[in-house]
């Protein structure tokens, strides 16, 4: 792995999702082993930050009405009846990267799964010469990581994805994507990372 060249990419890190008091958190959902996981991400945003290497953190977003209530679509309403003015708004704090792993270089507003989807994020890698990917953040079932990483190997980039750097609403979930995920990319722990950047 070349530093100069690979970006981590962090997908749907969010205070809206992560924090007790984000919109998730009022809602009462919490994700299986998050605080744990997110330990292990900060190892990893703190070499990426040592090294010079790019953070890039793709963000879902709610696009707001011109009275600034979110425009959300119905399935996804139905699924999710808490969500409110300002959720996962841009500008808003909910709407932004955890701050154990922040700032970002660089933040792509999502408004689908795929962090690619409808987003600047491959004219962005292409500029920064990026070729391989490094991957963390919430496993759905058909979610952000899930999606992302499917798009980026039909697009040829080098993929790794952060086993202990993923989170789910629960651990049967998880360890579904993870076994599903293996044949897609490179799956390795925040440690073999960090041991390989290092080296």
């Amino acid at each position: 792995m070349n530093p100069s060249t690979s970006a981590l990419l962090l997908v749907d890190m969010q205070n809206d999702f992560l924090h007790p008091v984000g919109a998730y958190g009022r809602a009462k959902i919490s994700l299986a082993n998050s605080r744990a996981r997110i330990e292990q991400m900060i190892k990893v945003s703190n070499s990426f930050k040592s090294l010079e290497s790019r953070i890039i953190a793709a963000n879902f977003t709610l696009i707001a009405d011109k009275d600034n209530v979110p425009i959300i679509p119905e399935d996804f309403k139905v699924k999710h009846p808490f969500l409110h003015r300002g959720d996962f708004q841009v500008g808003r704090w909910g709407h932004q990267l955890i701050d154990e792993l922040g700032p970002a270089d660089f933040v792509i507003n999502k408004i689908g799964h795929s962090a690619f989807q409808a987003t600047h994020l491959e004219w962005l890698l292409g500029q920064l010469n990026i070729k391989t990917l490094i991957i963390g953040g919430i496993l759905a079932k058909e979610g952000g990581i899930v999606s992302t990483l499917m798009e980026a190997k039909a697009k040829d980039y080098e993929l790794l994805l952060l086993m202990d750097g993923c989170m789910a609403v629960n651990e049967d979930l998880y360890a579904e994507k993870i076994k599903e995920l293996e044949n897609v990319c490179k799956i390795v722990t925040c440690k073999e990372l960090v041991n390989l950047m290092n080296a």
